[in-house]
């Protein structure tokens, strides 16, 4: 994916966020219920949220290296492969 494509979701993914609080705080009345609470709940919560978030930006990072690693090994494996491959057709000949 390119950088536009990336960037378009992110920005559809916040403006559907947007929207669904705008929906909820509107029609429920869940506001006067946020208000009431105590501010350190909300630092809890977005702690929780930021937590999460980081912990699934690392496991795709991981992931990614994990991949590169694997192929890197694999390329390895098929150029020992064909020069043995090689090895052995100059052997029959």
């Amino acid at each position: 994916m390119n950088s536009s494509t990336k960037t378009s979701q992110r920005v559809a993914v916040v403006l559907l966020v947007a929207l669904i609080l705008v929906f909820i705080f509107t029609q429920t009345s869940i506001l006067s219920v946020l208000l009431a609470s105590p501010w350190w709940i909300y630092l809890v919560i977005a702690g929780i949220i930021f937590s999460g978030y980081m912990s699934m930006r690392y496991m795709l990072e991981d992931h990614e290296v994990e991949n590169e690693y694997i192929e890197k090994e694999g390329s390895v494996f098929i150029e020992r492969m064909e020069a043995e491959r090689e090895k052995r057709n100059v052997e029959k000949i």
